[in-house]
């Protein structure tokens, strides 16, 4: 048995461990184009400010680690160019000796994830306009800020990678502005939302615009200056371009592997694509919305370390299922816990939903305890069945811990009477006698 791997990352090792957990005697190769195959990616902005020390914290397992670790045949710098299904073939190119070769598999899981959008605008190409989206992005801008040392940087898109490395560059010691061609940051979340981390990013002294897009870069050789698209000049010495990212499907839609209406490969529940044989996992893959119950693209860690371990156990001869996400996402702004789950309202009437929501302002815990914080949430109700199907929260101590009771709450199909009446821990260190989440659902049952 030979099961192939194109991608290393979260989904292909993860994948690559299943399988070899699985069966002992099968042989696994990997094959990956970059140098690194498992690595943090969520880490990048951590280890860009120094907030995690060293390199080799965010880099999980070096080729040899893994080699020695799961006996898996590790090729780096190996690029699959071709994959020919009725032949169950791989073509590859050697990218460091230059020489190709071909490879015949039994399965293959294609995990080859995504790549930053890079905008076609006038004087793209100059110095200093990076992404970030490697280990090797993260070192590039890393040597940047220690040996040019630049004042001024711009990032390019107020998403949550924007939003972090936005704190990133401040820890770093850099002037911040973030141009935005949305009218809010974190297009994610309602406005309303949204506008409490405007407020928080403006106290922390990120200049804003919104509203207006990138023109021009011009410079000479270097970045320089922006023009935006209405007529604003930002002085800078280096941009990041985080417009968001497109899942690498040109190998799988070169093969005549089904590409979904979301532009990523089109699995089901065993990862299984539209080829015989052949799986694929992570940030090239769709899932399914648990709500709407349709093909959503949503790129996460998280889901491609689920999905990854779903191909590799299946490749082997199983029968487990991935049932679909949430689009559950957290973040870091500063000081402020950002998140969010299931449907926002834009979202849940364009799926023809009835609903109500919900916004409160509540204490963390106690009020005579130390330290006392305001959360704010938000809750999507279906008017219909009292059903919660999206929440955001936005606050500082004891986000986290709500965000995640609430996609529990929208997984388990509860209501909003459910959210009154679930048994959640209370002390004053950490809550409120009655908890936000009770809070919320009360307030959304009498408006219910």
């Amino acid at each position: 048995m030979k099961i192939a791997i194109i991608g290393g990352v979260a989904a292909g090792t993860s994948a690559a461990a299943k399988a070899r957990r699985a069966d002992s005697n099968t042989e696994i190769v990997l094959f990956e184009k970059d140098k690194d195959i498992s690595y943090a990616g969520c880490g990048l902005p951590y280890y860009i400010s120094g907030v995690t020390s060293t390199r080799d914290k965010v880099v999980i397992n070096t080729p040899e680690e893994f080699i020695k670790k799961y006996e898996v045949d590790v090729r780096v710098r190996h690029e699959v160019t071709e994959i020919i299904p009725g032949k169950k073939l791989l073509k590859y190119k050697d990218l460091d000796q230059e020489k190709t070769g071909e490879y015949r598999y039994d399965k293959l899981i294609i995990t080859t994830g995504a790549s930053p959008l890079i905008p076609s605008i006038p004087g793209i190409e100059l110095d200093n306009i990076l992404q970030l989206r490697t280990v090797g992005d993260a070192d590039r801008i890393k040597n940047i800020i220690e040996d040019q040392n630049p004042d001024k940087v711009t990032i390019v898109g107020a998403g949550l990678i924007g939003l972090e490395m936005a704190e990133s560059f401040k820890e770093s010691g850099l002037e911040v502005t973030v141009i935005e061609k949305l009218p809010h940051v974190l297009p994610q979340f309602s406005a309303d939302m949204a506008e409490i981390v405007e407020e928080h990013l403006k106290e922390k002294g990120v200049k804003l615009i919104l509203g207006d897009g990138v023109k021009e870069f011009t410079g000479n050789k270097t970045v320089k200056k922006i023009y935006s698209e209405k007529g604003q000049k930002i002085e800078t010495d280096l941009v990041l371009i985080s417009i968001g990212i497109r899942p690498n499907v040109e190998l799988a839609k070169k093969a005549g592997i089904k590409i979904g209406k979301t532009g990523a490969i089109a699995v089901n529940k065993k990862m299984e694509t539209s080829q015989p044989d052949i799986y694929a996992a992570g940030d090239c893959a769709e899932s399914i919305d648990l709500i709407t119950e349709k093909p959503v693209w949503v790129p996460l860690g998280s889901t491609a370390n689920k999905q990854g371990r779903v191909a590799g156990e299946n490749a082997t001869g199983g029968n487990y299922e991935h049932d679909g996400i949430l689009k559950t996402g957290i973040t870091k702004i500063f000081d402020l816990t950002v998140a969010r789950t299931g449907l926002s309202e834009k979202e849940a009437k364009e799926e023809g939903f009835d609903v109500i929501t919900t916004k409160i302002k509540v204490a963390n815990h106690a009020g005579y305890y130390p330290d006392l914080e305001m959360l704010h949430l938000k809750g999507v109700f279906d008017k219909k069945t009292g059903r919660i199907i999206g929440a955001e929260v936005i606050g500082k101590t004891g986000a986290d811990k709500r965000i995640d009771v609430l996609s529990t709450a929208i997984y388990s199909k509860l209501t909003a009477r459910d959210l009154f009446q679930i048994d959640l821990a209370y002390a004053p260190p950490y809550s409120t006698p009655k908890d936000p989440i009770a809070v919320l659902g009360m307030v959304a049952e009498k408006k219910l």
